[in-house]
């Protein structure tokens, strides 16, 4: 495994082995737990299973990734896929699949990587069932519950990796994974306000309304998803691993994180619109259903005509959300020029955040023990990482 730090083909697999076994291990406790309240707990957790099933498990790769790049670049493959990755990764796919869960709420989205979202779930079960009362209510009361359920569990596994660190190195880890998740229910209260505030009126400036709704919805990118996404998960980790609070491998870390976390979140945006269902399980176009002020959305508004903005005004606002209806505004938002300019918007994200690699140091390492890790491995596989986070197509 000569290439574990460069060849990204390698490290995921490795990663999501050591994770995917302690999320089943994680279910199954829970179910030996609360066995003697079956069937009621079976249903919660059938849904955590299947919730936690599948993904590509990229901020367990970057937690395990922050663990290994303090150390010994001789020992990154055992560290990869030692207990310490295995746990906090655990920790972050449980704490992601709490907040996909409450996302899907929110959004009132029906599916879920191709599935139908936790709330669907419980409410056909409810319908298959023929319980009483008001099926949607119980699925939207049982999904909460669910999140609430994978929360506590991401922090029981958080507290199991500090567990096994420092105890300096455990308490800057846990501070920063509780900053991580106060972030992104702020970032999430960001997104929903924006969506019920009034679209800008025919009579201002298309051009600084564009720019307000960018700086906004950049706002919302990277409370609610960039630094959950990519910077949190390498902090953790390299905390954990005993990197100093303030030290230049965090400094780079933090950039790094940031910016490509932006990156991959406005590519998301891109796959909201125009991607392939096949490919990505939620239909083409659920952001503009759904009303999102994205980078996207901003970058339009700016661009088009008139017509355009009124077209946008009608499917962001739902009063337009038919299949012929998204496919005119996908169309306005290709033929004006704005997912040209959004792909100008992510290279240069990502050229800022490959950028901080170069204020890696020399020799990146926990102050605890001697290093021997290679700067240009470092910065290699993150840049290799960086490139799976914003070309993706899923």
């Amino acid at each position: 495994m000569t290439n574990v730090t460069t060849d990204v083909d390698v490290l995921l697999p490795l990663v999501r082995g050591v994770v995917d076994a302690r999320l089943e291990r994680v279910v199954a406790q829970l179910r030996e737990h609360w066995h003697a309240s079956a069937p009621a707990s079976d249903e919660l957790l059938d849904a955590a299973d299947a919730l936690l099933t599948g993904g590509k498990r990229m901020r367990a790769v970057l937690g395990a990734v922050g663990l290994a790049l303090p150390g010994q670049s001789s020992a990154r493959a055992e560290v990869l896929g030692g207990p310490i990755a295995a746990r906090l990764g655990a920790a972050l796919e449980l704490y992601q699949a709490s907040a996909l869960v409450h996302d899907d709420i929110i959004d009132a989205a029906d599916t879920r990587r191709g599935r139908p979202a936790a709330h669907r779930r419980y409410a056909a079960r409810h319908r298959q069932a023929g319980w009483q009362g008001a099926a949607d209510s119980f699925g939207v009361n049982a999904a909460i519950l669910l999140g609430d359920l994978l929360m506590s569990a991401a922090s029981a596994q958080m507290g199991a990796a500090a567990s096994r660190c420092d105890r300096a190195a455990a308490a800057a880890a846990r501070e920063a994974f509780d900053a991580m998740t106060a972030e992104v229910a702020v970032g999430q209260f960001l997104d929903v306000h924006q969506e019920v505030l009034a679209l800008p009126s025919p009579s201002q400036s298309p051009v600084d309304a564009g720019t307000a709704m960018r700086i906004a919805a950049l706002e919302v990118v990277r409370h609610k998803s960039a630094r959950y996404s990519v910077m949190y998960p390498l902090l953790i980790g390299a905390l954990l691993a005993g990197a100093q609070p303030g030290s230049a491998l965090l400094t780079a870390l933090e950039v790094f994180g940031e910016e490509i976390g932006v990156a991959f979140q406005l590519r998301d945006d891109v796959l909201g619109v125009f991607g392939d269902p096949q490919v990505t399980g939620k239909p083409a176009g659920d952001d503009l259903r759904e009303g999102k002020r994205t980078v996207l959305v901003a970058l339009t508004w700016q661009r088009c005509n008139d017509a355009g903005r009124a077209l946008l005004t009608r499917v962001l606002s739902g009063q337009a959300s038919g299949e012929k209806d998204i496919a005119a505004a996908a169309a306005v938002i290709r033929d004006c020029g704005a997912l040209a300019a959004h792909e100008e918007e992510i290279a240069a994200h990502t050229a800022a955040g490959l950028a901080a690699l170069d204020a890696l140091p020399e020799e990146p390492h926990a102050a605890s023990r001697p290093i021997d890790a290679s700067s240009q491995s470092a910065r290699a596989l993150l840049a290799d990482l960086a490139t799976v986070l914003t070309a993706r197509q899923t």
